[in-house]
């Protein structure tokens, strides 16, 4: 039984340690650029054009999307789906490295207690964050610590 303890807070620890962000330079399904700005406000949105979007820098376009999402009550609504609630979470955090468990406590806090709960444990946000293939998010691991030999 100690065996199993110690194993579900290493695990745990993990799920701290290990964070996600947006590739910005993966391309491999979709223009990263047009995933992005589709999460814009809407009236940006209808005020832009294509072409202004793709020339724009992604650095820029992320934080003024994160920067707008802070105020914000329409960014995160409870009833859309958990992969886009979680892809505009990295998204909102400004793209700076997120883990399964802040991005869980964010939608804690974005989200009243309603009617028909959702799970959005740490569990399930990484499981989708390992297996969320119409988004660019990447994985970082944190660095081993090198022995001084």
């Amino acid at each position: 039984m100690k065996k199993l303890r110690e194993t579900k807070l290493e695990f745990d620890e993990d799920l701290e340690n290990i964070k996600y962000a947006i590739d910005l330079n993966n391309d491999s399904h979709r223009s990263v650029a047009m995933i992005i700005a589709d999460r814009r406000d809407y009236a940006v949105k209808q005020s832009d054009n294509m072409e202004n979007v793709l020339s724009s820098n992604l650095k820029e376009l992320v934080k003024d999307i994160s920067v707008k999402a802070i105020d914000s009550q329409e960014y995160l609504l409870p009833d859309m789906p958990l992969k886009e609630a979680v892809f505009r979470a990295v998204l909102a955090n400004k793209n700076k490295p997120i883990s399964a468990v802040a991005i869980s406590q964010k939608l804690k806090n974005s989200w009243p207690v309603n009617t028909y709960p959702r799970d959005i444990s740490p569990k399930v946000i990484q499981s989708l964050l390992e297996n969320m293939n119409d988004y660019p998010i990447r994985k970082i691991i944190p660095a081993e610590p090198q022995s001084g030999k």
